[in-house]
């Protein structure tokens, strides 16, 4: 019962702290939910305050969130960096695990050499949560986001290995090179070979499911879900690397031909919307929980310990900048080689946006739960029943260098990288989808004239499939209607002596001008079901206006407004309920009749929304020939009709 309560808490913090991210602006979800965390462990004890099980939360957190990241990864841009990644994954941890624990050393002398390296060993592996929560709202550019892709899902191994090795000289006082690489080589390559291996086991199995004929989607999707666990768990029990071996099997899986048909096409959807909600639970419960431990670890060396709270603090800033300032160097040194390697100008990469390119870079490399969770594995005590020499203040240290790290990934980031929603709503984009929807919303009411839900004097007739050509010259004439009438209005106006009050004038002047390309709606709907489909573009453009160009945002809410008003006088579904419960006497006859016109409503409204979409489409290839989309925009709204087409269909 107490666990139950546990993920129950732990899912109510993950809702609040995305509550508060709509409402908390310039600080990132994560350390929200870690602030979050942080709140409960000082407000409530649960279990996850006493510590946190480092095999545990390698598969239950890190190993789904790995292979789901891997079979979108862009395989082919890994490849094409493997030697930058693999300079990250080896080179930068082992001069990480160095750099630091010797400056820890120097700053602290009472703490053995040993126990700094295993310090420094854990400050290697970047949280692969954070780097992969950041690459999706920054744009890093093409090299650099490909290197943060593989960092995050490489370089475990390494700093895994280093961190033992330390703990494991500090604990027994020995150490053994030949035993620290056979275990490196073990858990990289035979990581890498198992998880390849797997992966096409697994691909195996899914084609003869499906050759049997279960093409059942969830049962596809649950087979899906299980393939990390099974194959970390498979890998752990041979000595193997778990991590490295789920995220070979997610770019195997990715490469290896599937089968298109309509039911995968189902089934790619159910994952997609699965993993995309598992993801979202799974990298909450990990910032939430680091938050929970943050105070346990933070405060229990200040109690007398070895340093006072503005040592700590001091021992802190001092680490972060070594941890910085080494992995800012490499980076810039890997740059520089890039270059060269590409015959460009070397001089280049010490410009202003290059050095920009690389601070960032290096401030995504944050640290999070994996650190923490090797931190918290350190020994009670060392050969002989000692307690392990300032255990305490290892995992305050660590835990202040982590916070350090995400509250730079946090603020410094957004002064050195553009974030990739902005590019999404930069005005050109918006201003183009906005005419998207206003030509989508103007074929719905002509299409709706053939069935008479919508009655217009002068609406085109509608024998055949309208063009957009034929939509243009339409709305031209609706333009142009609209311009005659504002003219006349403002004759009207000029005509009127001053003395004369002209306030209703001006203010039906002002709705005319403010209509523009409006006219093409009619002044009323005698049905439900076109309104509804209208007004779900609608809403969609009222959304988009406030990041538009002025002129197009003003026409754009100009429309929404006019397809709401139309939605509000066409309300006959809403009238009806509101009658029968009005109407105490209505017999089960009139029940019924009018529970079979809210029917006809329900289907009708299926139908204008297909016929909507398949206009949606016409509309996008016109636009993108006419150049008004461009081939990536144009893709990104045609995959979101497809989706809606299937979610419809």
């Amino acid at each position: 019962m107490e666990l139950l309560e546990l993920v129950l808490f732990l899912l109510v913090a993950i809702v609040a702290s995305s509550l508060l991210d709509q409402i908390v602006r310039g600080v990132s979800l994560p350390l929200v939910q870690i602030a979050i965390g942080a709140a409960v462990a000082f407000a409530i004890p649960t279990s996850l305050t006493e510590g946190i099980d480092f095999e545990l939360l390698f598969v239950l957190f890190i190993a789904p969130l790995h292979f789901n990241e891997s079979r979108h990864a862009n395989s082919s841009e890994l490849w094409r960096n493997r030697w930058g990644i693999a300079s990250l994954v080896t080179g930068l941890v082992l001069l990480v695990m160095v750099s630091v624990g010797f400056s820890l050393h120097a700053l602290l002398p009472a703490i053995p050499l040993a126990a700094c390296l295993a310090v420094g060993a854990a400050m290697g592996s970047s949280d692969a949560t954070a780097i992969t929560s950041l690459s999706k709202d920054f744009r890093f550019g093409k090299r650099h986001e490909a290197l943060l892709t593989g960092e995050a899902l490489l370089n475990d191994v390494t700093g895994t290995v280093g961190f033992t090795c330390a703990i494991g000289v500090a604990v027994s006082g020995s150490f053994s090179l030949a035993h620290a690489g056979e275990e490196f080589a073990l858990d990289l390559f035979g990581g890498m070979v198992a998880g390849l291996v797997l992966g096409f086991l697994f691909w195996l199995l899914l084609l003869g499911v499906r050759k049997f004929g279960l093409e059942n989607p969830t049962v596809h999707v649950v087979l899906e879900l299980l393939v990390p666990f099974v194959i970390y768990l498979a890998c752990e029990q041979l000595h193997l690397g778990g991590v490295i071996a789920v995220v070979m099997a997610g770019m195997m899986l990715s490469l290896l031909p599937q089968k298109r048909t309509a039911s995968t096409a189902r089934q790619r959807l159910q994952s997609a919307s699965v993993w995309k909600t598992l993801e979202f639970v799974l990298n909450g419960i990990i910032f939430v929980v680091l938050g929970m431990q943050l105070p346990r670890v933070l405060t229990s060396a200040l109690d007398g310990g070895l340093f006072d709270a503005a040592g700590f603090v001091g021992v802190v800033l001092a680490l972060t900048l070594v941890l910085e300032a080494v992995r800012f160097v490499w980076i810039l040194g890997m740059d520089v080689v890039d270059m060269r390697c590409r015959g460009g100008r070397v001089r280049l990469c010490f410009t202003r946006p290059a050095i920009k390119s690389a601070l960032a870079m290096t401030f995504a490399g944050s640290k999070g739960g994996v650190t923490l969770a090797l931190i918290l594995t350190i020994p009670l005590a060392v050969e002989g029943g000692a307690a392990f020499p300032y255990r305490a203040e290892l995992l305050s240290l660590a835990s202040g260098v982590i916070l350090c790290t995400l509250l730079l990934a946090n603020f410094a980031l957004r002064l050195l990288a553009p974030r990739k929603a902005h590019e999404k709503r930069s005005r050109p984009y918006v201003d183009a989808e906005i005419v998207l929807l206003e030509r989508v919303i103007a074929f719905i009411q002509h299409d709706s004239a053939a069935t008479g839900a919508v009655r217009e004097a002068g609406a085109p007739a509608s024998s055949g499939p309208v063009s957009l050509d034929e939509l243009e010259r339409y709305l031209d004439e609706a333009r142009e209607r609209v311009a005659k009438a504002q003219a006349a209005e403002r004759e009207r106006l000029e005509g009127a002596s001053v003395g004369v009050s002209s306030g209703p004038s001006s203010t039906a002047g002002e709705a005319a001008a403010e209509r523009g390309v409006l006219s093409y709606l009619p002044e009323e709907v005698d049905e439900p079901a076109t309104a509804i489909v209208m007004k779900r573009y609608a809403d969609r453009i009222a959304e988009l206006a406030p990041h538009a160009s002025p002129e197009v945002g003003a026409r754009g809410l100009a429309l929404a407004a006019r397809v709401e008003e139309l939605f509000d006088t066409s309300d006959a579904l809403a009238e009806a309920l509101r009658e029968i419960e009005r109407d105490e006497n209505e017999d089960a006859e009139g029940i019924g009749a009018h529970m079979l016109a809210l029917d006809r409503v329900r289907e009708a409204v299926i139908d204008i929304q297909d016929q909507a979409l398949s206009r949606e489409l016409e509309c996008i290839k016109g636009m993108r020939r006419a150049g008004e989309l461009s081939n990536a925009h144009a893709r990104d709204l045609r995959n979101d009709v497809y989706v809606q087409q299937m979610i419809e269909g």
